[in-house]
């Protein structure tokens, strides 16, 4: 029997759809089948090249037949994935892709049980955006030119402490760094302001678990009602009382749901439009612990972070609708 390299299969990937392999060469993105997505753009499923398994962290479609993938993608190819990828036999796995080197990568795959080391690797020269707007550095002006160009005003600049690093490894990156309730940094995220939309590479985050971490915790008034969008990037454009999920996932095992339970704090869910299902299971999840949660219709853009802050917080924010377990009910249909 012909022995298949990794490399063999990641160029048979490739030729029957658009994809991305990451640093490590041992997963590869491609657009997922089974969403209906019409942006082929969107690289969300993702294979473990060795394994075979397959993940999409969107539709939470999940499998260990490669095959069965590829011959919903183009059923031409389907008889040949077989001298690539073998169906694994068991049913039952722990997914084993690290997403950390690529696009969207704060969500948290739930099979994912690898454990890893609990670095904060947070740059020593960090500094304020809002006190350096008059920088001479050129590095430094392009970070500040970048998060203006992006939409970010002076005040959200000060309340997320937004800032730069002029060393080697953030060097042209708007740094957001999140601090737990005591005040100290517990993570961040850096966003690369030269890299393309398509970069898959384009964020530099800390390697720490993020079960327990709220984001920017020190900002949250737990009596008032709490936005809760995707990632780091898109509370640049919502109120100020508001957080992340660093992913699309909210269990009940996460520190922020239990904070939410015990506050009895009210919920504008404002997820990307893409992960609409995933809303409404969050929605139904907290309503079923008599948490009051509206769910925010991002439809309107791509995602938060296109947004102006004006048009979230006054058109969309405002028109939230009060989630019911009708909206539970009509999503399963659907889905049927």
């Amino acid at each position: 029997m012909k022995v298949v390299s990794p490399e063999d299969k990641i160029k048979f990937i490739s030729k029957i759809t658009k994809s991305v392999v990451d640093r490590n060469g041992e997963n590869i993105s491609i657009s997922c089948p089974f969403c209906n997505n019409s942006n082929k753009n969107k690289l969300k499923l993702v294979i473990h090249i060795e394994k075979g398994y397959y993940h999409c962290w969107v539709c939470d479609k999940k499998g260990s037949d490669v095959s069965f993938l590829v011959k919903k993608i183009n059923p031409s190819f389907y008889e040949e994935s077989k001298t690539f990828f073998i169906k694994k036999s068991t049913s039952k796995f722990n997914l084993n892709i690290d997403l950390s080197c690529l696009d969207n990568t704060y969500l948290e795959i739930e099979e994912q049980k690898i454990e890893k080391e609990q670095v904060l690797d947070f740059p020593d020269d960090f500094d304020l955006l809002a006190t350096n707007f008059n920088s001479k550095n050129p590095n430094t002006k392009a970070v500040f030119n970048y998060a203006l160009s992006r939409g970010i005003n002076k005040h959200k600049m000060w309340l997320l402490k937004l800032g730069f690093s002029n060393t080697a490894r953030f060097k042209r990156q708007l740094i957001i760094p999140s601090f737990d309730e005591e005040g100290e940094i517990n993570f961040y995220t850096a966003r690369k302001i030269d890299a393309e939309t398509s970069d898959p590479f384009k964020y530099n985050n800390a390697s720490v678990k993020k079960k327990n971490i709220i984001f920017n915790e020190l900002l949250i008034d737990w009596n008032k009602e709490l936005t809760i969008v995707e990632g780091p990037l898109d509370l640049l454009k919502t109120n100020d009382n508001a957080t992340c999920l660093l992913g699309s996932s909210l269990t009940e095992d996460m520190l922020l749901f239990n904070k939410i339970v015990k506050n009895k704090t009210k919920i504008n869910l404002a997820l990307d439009a893409d992960v609409y299902p995933k809303t409404v299971h969050i929605a139904n999840m907290l309503s079923s612990y008599d948490i009051e949660v509206k769910i925010v219709d991002t439809r309107s853009a791509k995602d938060v972070g296109d947004m102006t802050i004006d048009h979230f917080k006054d058109i969309l924010l405002n028109k939230s609708k009060k989630f019911s377990k009708d909206d539970y009910l009509i999503n399963k249909i659907k889905k049927l």
